[in-house]
């Protein structure tokens, strides 16, 4: 039997996301051990208008408040490392985690890890319209001396379409799906990121002949094995 540390997850980033992700980690611990000996989570569900309101704003102190107060909470829950289920708030990663106690495992180094072990050297950012086109998500993928190339400003806008008017209502469309897919045959790089955690509800790695770096899959691995540590 595993003895894990409790894991605190940040959760309403959306609600579709935040599910996948909880689902993810049980999953993956029974296919692990092949027992019901789960780790314990504790999940802080957030205001999600209030964060898209945040997020908008010039002065981001509002914005990483909430994540601070919702990390807090985790930790007052017995949370002893804490995760944010979602991509983009990492743009304000290094905020929130010089303003919390418990350790936080970030998003981006585990999907930089995860292409620099695999020998992916050019890589495709999908995401919400601030992970493409702010450069935090480029910034910890160049660490590893990766090289991020984004869609272009009109792409960019379907895929940030789709994402918040489709998916965080947990609506797959078979029409987006093909337009998802026939954007990213139109770029060359080793792999795609699926840098957003809806992205996996509709784009799966047997949909295209690039690989797909599942972002919510491998982060969700990385959680198990850092609540092992």
């Amino acid at each position: 039997m595993n003895t894990y540390k409790r894991i605190g997850i940040v959760g309403g980033v959306s609600p579709q996301s935040s599910a996948l992700f909880y689902k993810l980690l049980v999953e993956k611990h029974f296919l692990r051990n092949k027992d019901y000996y789960y780790p314990e989570i504790v999940m802080f569900s957030v205001d999600f208008g209030k964060i898209k309101d945040f997020q908008n704003e010039t002065d981001s102190m509002n914005y990483i408040q909430e994540f601070i107060k919702a990390i807090d909470s985790l930790e007052r829950a017995g949370a002893e490392f804490a995760v944010i289920a979602s991509n983009t708030p990492h743009r304000v990663f290094s905020q929130i985690e010089n303003k919390v106690s418990i350790p936080l495992l970030s998003i981006i180094d585990v999907v930089a890890d995860y292409a620099a072990d695999n020998g992916y050297k050019k890589l495709l950012l999908l995401g919400t319209r601030y992970t493409m086109s702010e450069d935090f998500y480029k910034d910890g993928l160049k660490k590893k001396n990766l090289e991020t190339i984004v869609p272009s400003p009109r792409d960019q806008g379907l895929v940030n379409r789709i994402i918040f008017n489709e998916l965080v209502l947990d609506i797959i469309n078979e029409t987006s799906k093909i337009e998802l897919i026939k954007l990213i045959n139109t770029y060359s790089a080793d792999a795609v990121i699926l840098g957003c955690t809806e992205l996996p509800l509709i784009i799966q790695k047997e949909d295209i002949s690039t690989p797909i770096i599942d972002g919510t899959d491998i982060f969700a691995e990385a959680t198990l094995d850092f609540a092992l540590k």
